[in-house]
């Protein structure tokens, strides 16, 4: 049988429970690969600055933060040994500002090619800049931390990672606003009054609905022997039918 045949057999009722097995199995193995895509992506991504991002745990891409005069990079953040965000872009003449968070001891800030280096600081809130003039591409690392991921760029002018946008964004409006107060309930006053009687007894014994049939046990196998159970299914369900044990 070819491939181009198959979805039409699939409709006898032999085949069916064969192709959904292997229909299971492509969906298991498409799950894999989709898995695997996403880790080859991610090296491919980390690949773009020559895989100094490699091991980075909190990088996904490059952030845009193009179009502001200066911007700020955490030291010591995540679990105390990351920079965030670990790869930004910039344009030329903006001033990057990496702050400490005093997490994870002491670090600095360190350019690879020795273009800027800090003082190793653990003080939270201690402030280290730089301005990056011309374009290209800054690699950068604390060094006591650089073998465990702590590890960042700066690219000014142009990347050709994924561009991902800030996290965080502006802050939101503040909400403003009462709700309508309630409006008074309404009152009203009626009486009425009525005389009835009436003659008869009941013993808590309902009437069957007019034109209904109750039946015994008996008269539905009776049914069931002669029509067959769906025919009593049928009577039950939408006939004028009462079943009487």
């Amino acid at each position: 049988m070819s491939l181009r045949d198959s979805p039409r057999e699939s409709a006898s009722s032999g085949s069916e429970t064969t192709i959904d097995r292997r229909g299971f199995v492509r969906l298991g193995a498409g799950a894999a690969a989709a898995t695997a895509g996403i880790a080859v992506g991610a090296g491919s991504a980390a690949a773009n600055y020559d895989g100094w991002l490699e091991g980075v745990s909190n990088y996904e891409g490059t952030v845009d933060m193009t179009g502001q005069d200066e911007v700020t990079v955490s030291v010591g953040a995540g679990n105390g040994l990351l920079f965030d965000p670990p790869a930004i872009l910039v344009d030329p003449g903006t001033t990057v500002v990496w702050e400490w968070t005093g997490q994870g001891g002491q670090h600095n800030v360190a350019e690879a090619d020795g273009a800027f280096e800090s003082e190793l600081v653990q003080e939270g809130g201690h402030t280290f800049e730089q301005t990056f003039e011309s374009e290209g591409t800054f690699r950068y690392q604390c060094d006591p931390h650089e073998a465990v991921g702590m590890k960042g760029v700066v690219a000014v002018g142009s990347t050709d990672d994924d561009l991902i946008e800030p996290s965080g964004g502006g802050s939101g409006g503040d909400g403003g606003g009462s709700g309508g107060d309630g409006g008074d309930g309404g009152s009203g006053e009626g009486s009425g009054s009525g005389d009835g009687s009436g003659d008869g007894s009941s013993e808590d014994t309902p009437a069957p609905a007019s034109g209904g049939v109750t039946l015994s046990g008996s008269d539905l196998f009776a049914i069931a022997t002669s029509f067959g159970f769906v025919a009593v299914l049928f009577a039950l369900v939408f006939g004028d039918i009462d079943a009487e044990e």
